[in-house]
């Protein structure tokens, strides 16, 4: 499955497989590009916030489709803790994926952290393999 994913796909999935943030997904998008052109494995994200914040109507279509897969599922737990958050509605669901404060971690703190898990069905689809 891992193969089949486009770039985009590939880092929103390897950030919900480590449970971690919406605004982790563009800096492994934007490593793997790098590492893609320059074929450096150590290669960093050359995105910078103005990057990102185009990218986010991209994203956001993304990860939409992901979860309409049921491939993940995003929470915003207010501890950090996944099982301290409900399920998101579809207005919630929305807001967070069009608001610039779940992609872009400012240097004031001002962000939200949106939470990516990945579901059972994934795991399912990877057994299939």
């Amino acid at each position: 499955m891992w193969d089949q994913l486009t770039v985009e796909q590939y880092a929103v999935m390897r950030n919900a497989y480590d449970e971690a943030y919406l605004n982790n997904v563009m800096d492994e998008y934007g490593a793997r590009l790098q590492r893609a052109k320059t074929g450096d494995p150590s290669r960093s994200s050359n995105l910078d916030d103005d990057a990102k914040r185009r990218l986010i109507p991209h994203f956001a279509n993304v990860v939409a489709d992901m979860i309409d897969r049921d491939w993940i599922e995003i929470r915003e737990p207010v501890t950090g803790r996944w099982d301290d958050a409900e399920p998101m509605t579809p207005s919630q669901l929305h807001d967070a994926l069009h608001d610039p404060a779940s992609w872009v971690t400012t240097l004031d703190g001002t962000h939200r952290m949106v939470m990516l898990m990945r579901t059972d069905e994934w795991d399912r689809l990877l057994e299939r393999g």
